[in-house]
């Protein structure tokens, strides 16, 4: 079964650097709240900071050891959206506090992919017995009994991820104008696989 991306799991970068570490704790701070301010007006789902780092920056010096002429921070921000609004949103994070758009990943949501695992599911054993009856019958026999249904614990499901060549690149400062670029969806394929175990008589 081929299930629609309804979904787009995105993840993007706030980065800022500067002389000395408050600075860029302030402008990294600045930058992040910025941008939840943003995502939260747009009614994101699942809006999530992580993989906050603040590190010092060095200039090799051959007569000692490195010196530091700077910091820079990292952040990084994920939230979910939808397909027809994932593209306004892209544009508008670079605009308010984002400088890179990491990655996005169209997918169904995990109640669709439930409920085309249950039909599928359905839809299998359903032709498993079918099948078992049509080679009892080929044999001169006929089903009995079923004494084991198995289901293929391997979620075949597969979402494609899409590593944002859409804006990937690092800005320094932010757009005041950024354009949005059109995305397709798509969509994604989930197998099933049942076993059974039929008994059989003359």
């Amino acid at each position: 079964m081929r299930i629609p991306n309804t979904a787009v799991d995105v993840s993007v970068g706030v980065s800022a650097s500067g002389k000395d570490l408050p600075e860029v704790q302030r402008a990294l701070a600045d930058q992040s709240n910025k941008l939840l301010a943003y995502l939260k007006g747009q009614q994101v789902d699942r809006l999530i900071t992580t993989r906050v780092s603040f590190a010092p920056e060095t200039k090799y010096d051959k007569s000692g050891p490195n010196k530091t002429v700077g910091y820079s921070g990292s952040a990084q921000v994920s939230f979910r959206a939808k397909p027809d609004k994932v593209a306004d949103v892209l544009a508008g994070v670079l605009a308010n506090g984002a400088n890179a758009i990491q990655a996005t990943t169209f997918t169904p949501t995990e109640e669709e992919i439930a409920a085309a695992r249950r039909h599928l599911s359905e839809d299998a054993t359903k032709t498993a017995v079918a099948q078992a009856d049509a080679i009892a019958k080929a044999a001169g026999m006929k089903v009995v009994s079923i004494r084991n249904i198995s289901v293929d614990s391997d979620n075949i499901f597969r979402p494609s991820g899409l590593s944002a060549g859409v804006m990937a690149n690092t800005f320094e400062q932010r757009l005041a104008v950024t354009t949005p670029v059109d995305t397709a969806s798509g969509d994604e394929q989930l197998s099933i696989r049942v076993n059974i175990t039929a008994a059989a008589t003359r």
